[in-house]
């Protein structure tokens, strides 16, 4: 994926801006809706998308129009980085943007939405960081994984 860029959690911003004002591309991946609609409304983020596939046609499209675009994808990176890796995309660069050095309140483990997972942290919170950590796990291989496959990696 030529000239494009991926990277994880939207609280802050300002990075899909910053890239499309460098005429780049960017995949952002979210797992809150809201963050990414408020990307949308101050026009930080161009365009949300709900689904992969629908992602990638989007940056498929810009990359081959030369066209800067920001996407903010509804999900979580420890989903969708080792789904990249199994279709073989490697962005030209990687980041994470998450509060993983709390796995409590930081970070949403692989399979829970938001409101499972507020469930889980209230309900089980020694439970909550161990799946948490299990999911980092996931979360940095795929990271590292695109860094073996060309991807600029880094945190």
């Amino acid at each position: 994926m030529a000239d494009s860029f991926v990277e994880w959690h939207l609280a802050g911003g300002a990075q899909p801006l910053a890239i499309t004002m460098n005429e780049g591309v960017c995949l952002a991946v979210e797992v809150d809706p809201h963050h990414i609609q408020r990307r949308l409304d101050t026009g930080y983020c161009d365009e949300m998308a709900s689904t992969l596939d629908e992602a990638l046609h989007q940056v498929r499209e810009a990359c081959n129009q030369g066209q800067p675009l920001s996407i903010g994808l509804i999900g979580n990176a420890t989903e969708v980085y080792p789904e990249l890796v199994r279709r073989g995309i490697a962005p030209d660069l990687v980041t994470d943007q998450t509060s993983a050095h709390d796995a409590l309140n930081g970070y949403i483990p692989e399979g829970l939405s938001e409101e499972k997972a507020e469930e889980l942290r209230k309900r089980d919170s020694q439970g909550y960081m161990k799946r948490s950590m299990a999911s980092m796990v996931t979360h940095v291989r795929a990271m590292l994984d695109m860094q073996k496959m060309g991807s600029i990696v880094f945190d």
